[in-house]
């Protein structure tokens, strides 16, 4: 596993504050890989209509599904506490 400090995670990476905006992060990587709904669904198991409620951050989506596409589409989570503290 790839360790990065505090500060590495946050001039590298990108704050997420609701499901949108990891939708949004989720949305841009599927792109770059030349990926379509239709072929990340098949790759997961869902249907094309759930990986667009994912990518606009609705809330029907379990939160393991959730996980499941970013990590897929290579996002990686990380948890901070408020004072910037990895967890």
């Amino acid at each position: 596993m790839l360790e990065l400090s505090r500060d590495q995670v946050f001039a590298h990476g990108t704050r997420v504050l609701s499901a949108a905006d990891l939708g949004s992060k989720i949305r841009e990587c599927r792109k770059a890989q030349g990926l379509t709904q239709e072929d990340v669904a098949g790759m997961i198991g869902c249907s094309p209509r759930l990986i667009g409620e994912m990518e606009h951050g609705r809330g029907s989506v379990g939160f393991e599904r959730l996980v499941g596409y970013a990590l897929l589409m290579g996002v990686d989570l990380v948890a901070f506490d408020r004072n910037g503290d990895l967890l």
